[in-house]
């Protein structure tokens, strides 16, 4: 049994080094599931509005409550706000970057992500943190610091000075 079985109880992993030609990313077939279906979850609430259904008695938040934390009013007044989200909207629920990073956690467990690539998964993992948390929330739940650990280490091999996270 290795150190991190023994300390975190599971084997699971994600690991992401700087190459060449961007970042050679490596994962466990069950992250790679999970990663697919949290960008499935991400597709669904952007596309069509709905969202899974969660907790004890499998009541979840509305489209529209996930949809204000993952995209919070631009402006104060009401209306200002109201008119940049409709403004903007397809924008802010383009699919486009999900789609990608969906397409490749479903082609396998190892990938070398191009330096045009990395902004779809540090995006992608970003608005599907909101499918399970709330917007300053003051509990985080593991998922979510999954989530931010995932694109911390993808954040780090891009430059190690923009992290706590130096790697050697």
């Amino acid at each position: 049994m290795t150190d991190d079985e023994v300390q975190y109880g599971i084997t699971d992993d994600f690991d992401a080094v700087a190459v060449s030609d961007g970042i050679a990313v490596r994962m466990t077939d069950n992250v790679a599931e999970t990663l697919t279906e949290m960008m499935r979850q991400l597709l669904r609430l952007l596309e069509d509005d709905r969202v899974e259904p969660r907790g004890r008695f499998r009541r979840g938040r509305s489209p529209e409550a996930v949809l204000r934390d993952m995209f919070p009013d631009a402006y104060r007044d009401r209306r200002e706000a109201q008119s940049f989200r409709q403004r903007h909207a397809r924008v802010l629920r383009d699919t486009a970057a999900v789609r990608r990073v969906r397409d490749r956690v479903v082609a396998g467990t190892t990938h070398v992500i191009d330096q045009a690539e990395i902004d779809d998964w540090i995006i992608a993992l970003g608005l599907s943190r909101f499918l399970f948390e709330r917007r300053n929330a003051r509990k985080t739940n593991e998922l979510g610091c999954w989530i931010s650990h995932v694109q911390a280490m993808l954040a780090a091999t891009i430059n190690p000075r923009l992290t706590g996270l130096h790697r050697d």
